[in-house]
């Protein structure tokens, strides 16, 4: 049985389908804009650029913390239930999780998004630009994506597309 979310009195429980799921509680407004501004940092590589990949790995341990409701450094908790919970998941689990609580916590993120995630047609790429289409940043996210599937294009063949579509293999 497929994995499945829904909302519940405003929480998000994501459903395995083999009896077990995993409830995201709403946070805050304020976290949910650190989250967004942790977000736009690592999905559009801001992050990574001008800070490099300690703090890119650093940046998306937050992320991911605060879009659980985990304790983090800067807001000290005895360690909970949830956390223990999250750690326990395989690892494949961690990251639908993860990635669940991230698109229903940030700044435009929505139960839409998070089916997207869920939705094999479309998965996290789709999820994401539909965050940062909610958040204004649909443009900015698309010419990624495009540049993206560029470079991963002239990788895979070796040329890049020319205007009219066919491959341009000059040099």
């Amino acid at each position: 049985m497929p994995t499945t979310a829904r909302e519940d009195h405003g929480a998000l429980v994501i459903d395995f389908g083999d009896g077990t799921d995993f409830t995201i509680y709403p946070v805050p407004g304020s976290v949910g804009k650190e989250i967004q501004v942790l977000l736009i940092g690592v999905a559009l590589g801001t992050t990574m650029h001008e800070h490099g990949p300690e703090r890119l790995l650093a940046d998306t341990e937050r992320l991911t913390q605060l879009a659980l409701g985990i304790p983090t450094k800067k807001r000290k908790q005895a360690p909970n239930r949830r956390m223990r919970e999250f750690d326990q998941m395989r690892a494949a689990r961690q990251q639908i999780v993860a990635q669940a609580a991230i698109l229903w916590n940030t700044g435009g993120g929505s139960i839409e998004a998070v089916e997207d995630l869920l939705n094999e047609a479309g998965g996290y790429p789709k999820a994401l630009e539909r965050v940062m289409v909610s958040s204004g940043l649909g443009e900015q996210y698309k010419v990624l994506r495009t540049w993206l599937d560029s470079a991963a294009d002239t990788l895979a063949t070796g040329s890049t597309k020319s205007p009219i579509g066919g491959p341009n293999t000059s040099v």
